[in-house]
């Protein structure tokens, strides 16, 4: 088992990782106030309950073509846009997030993490780049993406719930396939949630398939001050 440093910092909890092959037998739990467990079954952790539990999916997609572009898409540092708008946004891509769906997080942490995540995509830690959708100067959904040495991987997409079903989602994701391809980037991964029915079922519908799954369990301290 790990600590995990960004998490334990960010959350103000002592936050470790238990992964597929780890051996359990000399862990010392007790330091932990959370355990994140990626293995396929439910182990008992002395003094820990399990809260929540979920499945991270990654599909993924070869580049081969460029796909006609949209002119309701904008590259971020072009044009003027509302930072409360893409946070909005930003907790609607979140929907589905295990740090919204685990109860002992709160909104609150849930929100700040997006929040920080938006900010770190802007400064370009987090993302190489930002697309926002823009219908009659009103922003209605967003992307960001990073380049790694053989693939692009998006890591926050949205669009308002008001205007879904419209093929805003899939211009956006087209617009990061054809800025990775003129990189001769050839493929691209999406990460998301099982349970996210509609995400999976629109990636799958546009040409993507699941390459990796890993089972994700919050194992929490039986502590009432946590």
């Amino acid at each position: 088992m790990r600590r995990l440093d960004w998490d334990s910092s960010f959350f103000k909890l002592e936050v470790g990782e238990i992964r597929i092959n780890d051996d359990l037998k000399n862990d010392n739990y007790s330091n932990f106030d959370l355990i994140y467990v990626k293995k396929n079954e439910e182990i008992s952790i002395p003094g820990f309950k399990l809260n929540y539990e979920e499945n991270k999916v990654i599909f993924e997609k070869e580049i081969i073509t460029i796909i006609e572009e949209s002119n309701c898409v904008k590259q971020f540092s072009t044009v003027k846009y509302n930072i409360e708008e893409i946070y909005n946004l930003a907790y609607e891509s979140g929907k589905y997030s295990r740090f919204l769906k685990d109860s002992l997080f709160g909104e609150s942490n849930f929100k700040k993490l997006y929040k920080e995540w938006v900010d770190n995509s802007i400064n370009k830690q987090f993302a190489d780049d930002i697309f926002l959708y823009f219908i009659e100067d009103k922003l209605v959904g967003f992307v960001t993406y990073k380049k790694h040495l053989t693939y692009g991987q998006i890591g926050l997409i949205a669009v308002n719930k008001n205007f879904q079903g419209k093929g805003i989602g899939r211009q956006l994701v087209n617009e990061v396939e054809n800025s990775l391809f003129k990189d001769k980037i050839k493929k691209i991964r999406i990460p998301t949630q099982l349970e996210n029915k509609e995400a999976c079922f629109f990636y799958k519908k546009i040409g993507y398939k699941i390459i990796e799954s890993t089972p994700i369990k919050h194992y929490w301290k039986i502590d009432d001050t946590i």
